[in-house]
């Protein structure tokens, strides 16, 4: 059964490797604790209580005895963290191999502190699979004389197997000592599990920082049993002891690798590759630096006669757009008067929206006549005008060489939305058309697949092209090719019967063999109907499954931290065989959704909930929440329920995953616009399924509203 890719992780984390340090090795450690073999902070196999720094990623390999891990874990809040596992065991409770994938929470109570305060955590493991790891725990660390750190715990569970007392919980409630044994479809949060089980179990361990720099050894006592693991005769491993040790080396900030004797009787192994959102692997300040700009002086000619001069107009004009055309940008319209300009502009290549911004402010405040003092420029994204910034000429003068300019000149900021387009006889809009763009990028993925194809990656060259006939009409292509790893078809998987049409089950299929992978091609108009109202129509292959017509309207008043948005869809299944057939399934829907949106403004945090008909004809809603960053990060999770049966629906109950996006800027020491992204999930199937479109509105627009473009205004200055 096909999963679903990850786009992006392994390869741009792999980058972090090249962060240098900031501060000595104890603080990198301290800063950054070690990882254990499920992927959160821990000693070997047990849990630790120890925090990662805030917005921090991690992705590991773990593998000893007949047990295998691939971990994804994210800092989601300073004080919330949560680890994507997927493993396989050979020989599980008999002679065969098991795929599971399972999902960790851990919620940080007490950061250690100076005296005798220890970290506290509680954590709840596999708590939305199928219970194969199941298992609650409460874990105290505490670091001693900068070398040591001392980790004790309980737990219920796996982590009640061994060194357990009575649970202290059946003496609340008889029901409490009873603990589900057997794994399920998974998907669904056991809370009649939780610190459940006749037993209560204890395990700890130690950490010692040796004087070797970057060297770390460990020794703990595990309290899982490891029963069904080395049940089978063939399973190559036995639990002879409670005791692991191992030690760990950090090759560089970002990489580790560690070694392990486990359980007394195997070898483990442990690779660690992390970075972090607010931790670029390279440095960001290469390239040519703010234009200076100097205030003009207190008996400067600021007259107003040059504004009826039409050469005068011309040649400014002409100027400015080169000016602009020099820092990525393009000049779509402007309009001069003797006290205010406004400009629209594409912005080409700079990551950070507030940058652009700033740079247009300083070819203006350099090139207007002194008689200009307000500044009104609106930004331009796929044809529509998004958010109009006021700045007033004089504070940006005022501000500029100040060392606290960064936050502070926001306030002197005036937000509002943009008008679809400047009108008047005195309207210079830029009429060089075509415009053509591209990029070949390289793409890594991911895929899980079910029987003997666990675990796949691939890299592949993808190429991203569009030719924009005017504003806002363009049209897009996206083509992918694999360069290394082919994924395979799984005949076995179309002879399973199911109730419903197989919309995405057969996701595997599209991205099989080495042939090139039309993903998109399509014809798109965006267009604004007022300053709030923004719409779209794309007609085409929409994605690499499906092609047909889609449009969309969105209300989001740029000041507003909420929108509302609706989308309508008529799709059609697409040949897994060939670039333009359809005949292949002879599907075809209409479904659509009508949206909520809402920035939280905490930690970067938005909601999003869709709730509308899906791609196998069911009826429901989708609850999505994403972490953005100011760079253009963005990790999120999205839970979808609908009136699918969970017996329908099969092995996971319900769709539900997580969604990455990696700003290709975080890792080049270049400017660019460019991401990767994807989507992880348990698997492939029917129910809830939705349409990938590449351009929807509020995604394109949402960096240039207010509560972003505040988050992230220092960048104005850069």
């Amino acid at each position: 059964m096909a999963r679903r890719p990850l786009h992006a992780g392994v390869a741009l984390l792999a980058m972090a490797a090249m962060l240098p340090p900031d501060g000595d090795a104890f603080a990198q450690d301290v800063e950054r604790p070690s990882v254990n073999l499920y992927g959160l902070p821990g000693v070997i196999d047990m849990p630790g209580a120890m925090v990662q720094p805030d917005g921090q990623m991690t992705a590991s390999f773990s593998t000893f005895g007949n047990t295998t891990r691939r971990n994804f874990n994210f800092q989601i809040l300073p004080r919330v963290s949560g680890a994507l596992r997927y493993s396989n065991i050979n020989n599980w409770d008999g002679d065969r191999e098991l795929f599971d994938r399972s999902f960790d929470l851990q919620l940080q109570l007490l950061n250690e502190r100076p005296g005798w305060q220890p970290s506290l955590a509680l954590g709840f493991r596999d708590i939305l699979g199928t219970g194969l790891y199941s298992a609650e725990y409460l874990v105290a660390s505490k670091t001693v004389q900068r070398d040591f750190t001392l980790t004790a715990g309980v737990g219920w569970g796996r982590l009640a197997g061994v060194n357990a007392v009575e649970n202290p919980f059946c003496a609340v409630a008889d029901a409490m000592c009873d603990r589900a044994s057997e794994t399920g479809e998974g998907g669904k949060l056991a809370f009649d599990s939780f610190f459940r089980g006749e037993d209560m179990g204890f395990f700890g361990g130690v950490e010692w920082r040796t004087p070797i720099d970057k060297l770390t050894l460990k020794a703990e006592i595990s309290s899982d049993a490891y029963s069904r693991e080395e049940r089978d005769p063939d399973a190559g491993f036995e639990r002879k002891s409670a005791v692991n040790v191992g030690a760990e080396y950090r090759i560089r900030p970002g990489v580790t690798l560690g070694g392990y004797y486990m359980y007394g009787d195997t070898l483990g192994l442990n690779i660690v590759i992390s970075g972090n959102p607010y931790k670029p692997p390279v440095p960001q300040n290469l390239g040519q630096g703010p234009l200076p700009v100097n205030p003009r002086p207190a008996d400067g000619n600021r007259s107003t006669a040059w504004a009826a001069d039409p050469q005068a107009r011309e040649t400014l004009i002409e100027a400015i757009g080169k000016a602009l055309d020099d820092e990525d940008l393009t000049l779509e319209e402007i309009k001069l008067t003797g006290t205010a300009v406004d400009v629209f502009i594409v912005n080409r290549r700079i990551n950070q929206p507030p940058k652009a911004i700033g740079r247009t402010a300083r070819v203006l405040a350099i090139g207007m006549p002194y008689s200009v003092e307000t500044f009104r420029i609106t930004p331009v994204e796929d044809g529509l005008p998004t958010t109009t910034l006021t700045i007033n000429r004089t504070a940006f003068e005022n501000q500029i060489n100040r060392p606290d300019a960064g936050q502070e000149s926001w306030a002197s900021v005036g937000v509002h939305g943009a008008v679809p387009g400047l009108y008047g006889d005195d309207v210079w809009r830029r009429d060089v058309y075509p415009l053509v763009d591209w990029a070949v990028l390289p793409v890594p993925s991911i895929y899980f697949f079910s029987g003997n194809e666990g675990f796949k990656p691939q890299l592949a060259a993808e190429f991203r092209g569009s030719v924009q006939l005017n504003r806002g009409l363009s049209f897009s292509a996206q083509v992918r090719q694999p360069v290394l790893g082919v994924f395979e078809e799984d005949e076995e998987e179309r002879e399973v019967e199911r109730s419903l049409p197989p919309v995405r089950r057969d996701s595997s299929f599209y991205y099989a063999g080495w042939s090139p992978k039309l993903i998109r091609l399509t014809g798109d108009y965006l267009f604004k109907l007022d300053r709030d109202i923004y719409a779209r129509a794309s007609a085409g292959m929409l994605e690499r499954a499906y092609g047909g017509v889609s449009t969309e309207v969105l209300w989001k008043p740029a000041e507003q931290n909420w929108g509302l948005g609706a989308e309508l869809n008529w799709v059609a299944q697409r040949d897994t065989y060939s670039m333009f057939g359809f005949g292949e399934y002879d599907y075809d829907v209409v479904m659509g959704h009508a949206s909520l949106y809402w920035d939280t403004g905490w930690y970067g945090l938005e909601a999003q909930l869709d709730a509308g008909r899906y791609l196998a004809g069911d009826w429901g809603a989708t609850l999505s929440v994403q972490r953005l960053f100011s760079n253009g990060w963005a990790v999120g999770a999205y839970v979808t329920r609908t009136d699918v049966s969970e017996d329908d629906f099969g092995e996971g109950s319900y769709d539900k995953g997580v969604l990455v996006t990696i700003p290709l800027r975080w890792a080049t020491p270049f400017e660019t616009r460019q991401t990767i992204s994807g989507d992880v999930r348990s698997l492939s199937s029917d129910g809830g399924a939705q349409l990938n479109i590449a351009n929807r509105l509020y995604p394109t627009i949402r960096r240039l509203q207010k509560p972003r473009l505040e988050e992230s205004w220092g960048a104005f200055w850069e």
